[in-house]
């Protein structure tokens, strides 16, 4: 990072026990080495857009069976939005982190686009997300927001609640936001606005009083694309409702040259076919746009 504020030494710190974890690759366990091959993959320069800034290294935490990770693309000291990117069922470090990293990246861009000189964007995969079956209960949630509010704290104490600070979840990552918000009163770490996407469902009694969520009303969002049949099966089989916040578009909008999306993944874009479908976090489509809006205190597209 270019200046010597605290997330460049937590980062510094981050990398140099990354490097040497990578010295002893071959004693780690598979899911670890599998985790620290992509981080090295997110990391490196050239491995994806070229237009993405450098990533950063937040943590990689190898303690469990389950890796943890988080990796931010930005600068996290001088930022003047801070979006948290939460990510659901089976995305995990071990086998998405750089898939995760470059949607951050994507969402940098496209926040870029609206307006903002300098965003930021959390890759956070700091929780063991569940499979389909355990997707139907909360316990994955429950277990990950104490990860998630440490995080949150943490960037309260390095940035003193100065830059516009938002989350943005996909699928069963909204039940996990919705479940770290609530457990966030008298918090030093305003979240400021809330966007959910193909959302799986939050607990009832969340959904009956968002007030709880300590999320200015106003700045609550949720979508839902056409034929996205997991997180209607995924609501209907948990009995978790939607948050009953404002909707937002993520259909095309020919006239603004942006596509729409369809089914329930983040990312469904094939290089070289305009025609394959698009998913919640991909280049080009109004989802995204809205959601870089949203992320950054604006009002998304009609």
């Amino acid at each position: 990072m270019p200046n010597h504020g605290g997330y460049a030494r937590l980062s510094a710190d981050a990398e140099a026990r990354f490097e040497a974890l990578c010295a002893i690759r071959g004693r780690l366990r598979r899911s670890h080495r599998q985790a620290l091959d992509g981080t090295a993959h997110a990391l490196r320069a050239g491995s994806m857009d070229p237009a993405i800034p450098g990533r950063h290294l937040l943590y990689l935490d190898l303690s469990a069976r389950e890796p943890l990770a988080a990796i931010v693309v930005g600068d996290l000291d001088t930022a003047t939005h801070v979006t948290w990117q939460l990510s659901g069922t089976g995305i995990r470090a071990r086998n998405a982190l750089w898939g995760s990293v470059r949607e951050a990246g994507q969402l940098y861009l496209e926040q870029r686009k609206v307006g903002v000189e300098e965003p930021a964007v959390v890759a956070w995969l700091g929780y063991r997300s569940p499979n389909m079956l355990s997707a139907l209960l909360n316990g994955s949630a429950h277990r990950g927001v104490e990860i998630l509010e440490r995080d949150l704290e943490t960037f309260a104490a390095l940035r003193h609640g100065e830059p516009y600070l938002a989350l943005e979840a996909h699928s069963y990552a909204a039940t996990l936001a919705a479940q770290a918000l609530d457990s966030r009163a008298g918090s030093t770490a305003f979240v400021q606005a809330l966007a959910t996407i193909g959302s799986a469902g939050i607990p009832r009694q969340l959904s009956r009083d968002p007030s709880r969520l300590n999320v200015p009303a106003d700045h609550i969002y949720e979508a839902i694309a056409v034929r996205d049949r997991l997180a209607w099966w995924g609501r209907l089989l948990s009995g978790r409702k939607l948050i009953a916040g404002h909707s937002f578009s993520v259909a095309g909008r020919p006239d603004l040259g942006l596509l729409g999306v369809s089914g329930h993944n983040t990312s469904q874009m094939t290089p070289g076919n305009p025609g394959a479908p698009r998913g919640y976090r991909d280049p080009g489509t109004t989802s995204l746009r809205n959601l870089a809006l949203i992320t950054t205190g604006q009002k998304p597209l009609g």
